[in-house]
């Protein structure tokens, strides 16, 4: 659908995808016609742990190459950063700087479980630093997207602190949600309208359905499931946090594509019986 993203975070704990990984899942992805692949795992200790050191020459040179398999397949390249707790909006931007130097034009900031008490003195700091990061980068690049996921991701709990973000952060920076849960067995319509008023805005679903970093060792076999089809039209896109397992991963990723394409005509068994066909899997 158009102006809508539909794709992949890699977003998970544990073992992060290889750089060849990474180049075959934008391969992969381009014919299933899924537009977006964020970078996010949080293993990488320069995404978050060590948000603020500088990435080697080569974690770089990847990062190109990344970018300009996504250019050449009509994909969006995110970058993500988690700059942790009280960040400082210079580091922020001379880190962002060295990615936005490679040809990067989209770019994410995680707030995701970090220790932080959901107050509006929380959501303040977080706005104003991602709200100056979007005016920054506007006003240097012709063309430019910022995400946010807040700490408080999921569910529908009126917090101070979500009551601030959704008044206070910029309209054109899309806020990630979860769901009701941090994995969420369904997401209804009714979910989606709940999310929207509450924030204010249409979500951009960062779905763990297929996440498996927090049950190490169990390979997931099931199709795209207990979505409503109408959610497609009232949100700003959804991207699929997959299993550490990257091959296995792909028939998962081949259903939700299917879904994503055609919602009202999807059939679940069908569309599993689909990708693992072809996937000779």
């Amino acid at each position: 659908m158009p102006n809508k993203l539909f794709g992949i975070v890699e977003g998970f704990y544990r073992r992060p995808y290889t750089f060849k990984q990474r180049l075959d899942l934008i391969d992969f992805i381009s014919p299933l016609e899924l537009n977006t692949y964020i970078y996010g795992p949080k293993a990488d200790q320069y995404h978050r742990e060590n948000w603020h050191r500088a990435y080697p020459r080569a974690k770089l040179h990847e990062f190109a190459k990344l970018n300009e398999r996504c250019e050449a397949r009509s994909i969006n390249f995110v970058y993500a950063l988690t700059p942790l707790h009280k960040p400082n909006i210079r580091e922020v931007i001379k880190k962002i700087d060295s990615i936005k130097e490679l040809g990067v034009t989209n770019f994410s900031i995680f707030f995701d479980d970090i220790d932080v008490p959901l107050t509006q003195t929380t959501a303040e700091s977080q706005v104003q630093l991602t709200n100056r990061l979007y005016e920054y980068l506007m006003s240097k690049l012709h063309k430019a997207t910022l995400s946010f996921c807040p700490t408080q991701y999921r569910g529908f709990e009126k917090t101070e602190y979500i009551a601030y973000i959704s008044t206070s952060l910029h309209s054109k920076i899309d806020i990630f949600w979860t769901g009701k849960h941090v994995v969420s067995q369904e997401i209804t319509e009714s979910d989606v309208d709940k999310i929207t008023q509450i924030l204010q805005r249409p979500v951009l679903i960062w779905d763990n359905i297929f996440a498996n970093d927090y049950i190490p060792g169990r390979i997931l076999r099931f199709p795209y499931r207990e979505r409503a089809p109408d959610i497609i039209k009232k949100i700003r896109g959804i991207v699929l946090n997959p299993m550490n397992n990257y091959r296995q991963s792909k028939p998962l990723i081949h259903t939700a594509a299917q879904f994503f394409a055609d919602p009202y005509n999807y059939d679940p068994k069908k569309a599993w019986k689909q990708a693992v066909k072809a996937m000779g899997q």
